[in-house]
């Protein structure tokens, strides 16, 4: 439950303190007052959007903290001990919030930095804040599913229809994608294939070129190089002028010598290996002689091959040598284009199970929701005619829709408050006065299923008055046996049926504004009712009438 909130330098607020009670609490004070300012400021301590206006004039920055009770709290201690949150006191949680002059927002938790997110994820399982508008609501059809699903209390359900939405909505999104990428690539693929195809005609090989053109080379000097590779032969073999001969003499010359000095056998060895080098030698260019023919069919074929080579090279902006690569990238590329519409199969039998298996709960959900609305309208209308409309019937209409996070169904709540009409919409069935009695009975039937402790109506009984006026006050101190209920009000039937009693007063001192806010005791809740009921002047009838309301309503719940 909220404990406390303190507002300091807010609007007209230059300091305020509300100490806050189980049960129900009603804020009430004269119209203009800012019976509403609390709720502002609650709205602004738990992520609100920050402004600057907010600042009182003369002030340099507003402060708001609001205390909580968590022991009744589990999911809030949650979020607390995820984000590291807690307190000394595990149960409190101690929500600050500064807004200066030039904008500027700091925020705290437990006196811990954080940011707005985190405001905004911990007010959702603190507390709900329904306002004036809420009736306005009721006209839309995604806000009526809403309350719907709240009252059956559907949230597993509808976790594991919304992750089944997402996992469907995704994969036809990336299936949309991949058809689209496809698509753009249609045109760059044909020109891949027909690059891939005359390229594999040539079939480019690492090193060909540099082999083709040394062969070419070879046959186009096939002569000149029979006729010189034969002369170096006859110079090393010549039996009289060879270089052969002339070693062997040599070898012979210095084996004498080494007879006579054997540190010449060194030298005498370095000779024996010259010649058996040149041996070898000479036996190799005789060998390569032989093999020495001229093909003019190969010659040509070789041309023209490398022709073709330095031809493409030149149309794909790489030397003959990096052809191999450019074929080579080009299967690569084409093999893209394939797994593309491999993958687009896959994703798209992957999207097909998704949206059955949605399908299949979304059908589930439906047909709960369907089982559930019998027991929706039975209870809105019962509390309906509670509320001095004796003949209203309410009822929910169901049609299918395309698919969505929440299901396949659209609701439409119809109502209708005459004996024999049939129900329709309710913008065209319920006048102002009937549409808050509505979104009253609603509010009251769906609030305390939502997992929040503390519920806050900010003049949701806006255009009821009378026995209705008192019924109101019912109902919300009824929801208040479950939950923590702070009602801003202008009624004092309600005011009269709460547990605890807040008046606004708005005073001009100095030229300056100020607004306080009091916990009021039994005397003051006599006299600020009386007001209500009366106006400014508070008559002897006016007080009576007020103890007897308070004692009425306090007697009967």
């Amino acid at each position: 439950m909220l404990e406390s909130l303190s507002i300091e330098n807010y609007a007209v607020v230059k300091k305020a303190t509300l100490d806050l009670h189980r049960g129900m609490s009603a804020i009430t004070g004269e119209t203009g007052a800012g019976k509403s300012i609390s709720v502002d400021a609650l709205e602004l301590v738990m992520g609100g959007r920050a402004d600057s206006k907010s600042v009182r004039n003369g002030a340099n920055a507003t402060t708001i903290c609001a205390t909580f009770d968590l022991s009744d709290s589990p999911r809030a201690l949650g979020l607390l001990k995820e984000y590291e949150l807690l307190s000394e006191d595990n149960e409190l949680c101690i929500i600050r919030r500064t807004i200066t002059r030039d904008g500027r927002s700091k925020a705290f938790v437990n006196d811990i930095h954080v940011n707005t997110n985190i405001l905004r994820e911990l007010s959702a399982r603190l507390l709900n804040i329904h306002g004036q508008h809420d009736g306005q609501l009721l006209l839309k059809s995604e806000h009526q599913i809403e309350y719907l699903d709240a009252f059956a209390e559907l949230g597993d359900l509808l976790s594991e229809v919304e992750s089944l939405y997402y996992t469907y909505s995704n994969g036809r999104d990336e299936v949309n994608r991949l058809g689209e990428l496809q698509k753009d690539m249609v045109s760059e693929y044909k020109l891949t294939m027909y690059q891939t195809a005359e390229l594999s005609r040539l079939a480019p090989k690492e090193n060909e070129f540099a082999e083709l053109s040394n062969e070419y080379d070879r046959l186009s000097n096939v002569h000149t190089l029979l006729q010189n590779s034969m002369n170096i032969h006859g110079q090393l073999t010549d039996d009289e002028n060879g270089i052969l001969t002339s070693l062997n003499t040599l070898v012979n010359s210095m084996s004498g010598l080494v007879k006579m000095d054997r540190s010449l056998s060194p030298l005498l060895q370095n000779i024996e290996n010259a010649r058996i080098q040149l041996e070898d030698a000479a036996g190799e260019i005789s060998q390569y002689s032989s093999t020495l023919e001229a093909d003019p069919e190969r010659l040509s074929f070789i041309n023209e091959r490398m022709t073709l080579y330095t031809d493409m090279a030149h149309k794909y902006s790489v030397t003959p040598d990096e052809l191999y690569k450019v074929l080579e990238e080009l299967h690569d590329k084409s093999t893209r284009f394939t797994s593309i519409k491999d993958e687009i199969q896959a994703r798209t039998a992957e999207v097909v199970a998704a949206k059955k298996a949605f399908m299949e709960k979304a059908h589930e959900l439906s047909d709960r929701r369907r089982e559930m609305s019998v027991e929706f309208c039975r209870k809105i209308t019962e509390m309906l005619h509670e509320l001095s409309m004796p003949n209203a019937m309410f009822e929910v209409e169901f049609s299918e829709t395309q698919p969505h996070p929440n299901g396949i169904d659209s609701v439409c709540f119809k109502f209708n408050a005459n004996a024999g009409m049939t129900p329709d919409l309710i913008s065209k069935t319920a006048s102002g006065g009937e549409i808050s009695r509505i979104a009253l009975a609603i509010l009251v039937l769906t609030a305390n299923k939502i997992s929040a402790p503390t519920l806050i109506f900010d003049e949701i009984d806006t255009g009821i008055s009378g026995f209705t006026a008192a019924t109101t006050g019912k109902l919300l101190r009824r929801l208040a046996k479950t939950s923590q209920v702070i009602t801003v009000t202008h009624l004092p039937q309600v005011a009269a049926s709460a547990h605890n009693q807040y008046e606004v007063l708005k005073k001009d001192i100095d030229n300056e504004t100020f607004t306080s806010i009091t916990e009021l005791d039994d005397e003051g809740r006599v006299q600020e009712i009386a007001r209500l009921l009366g106006g400014s002047a508070i008559s002897d009838s006016a007080l009576a009438n007020a103890r007897e309301l308070l004692s009425t309503q306090s007697a009967e719940q």
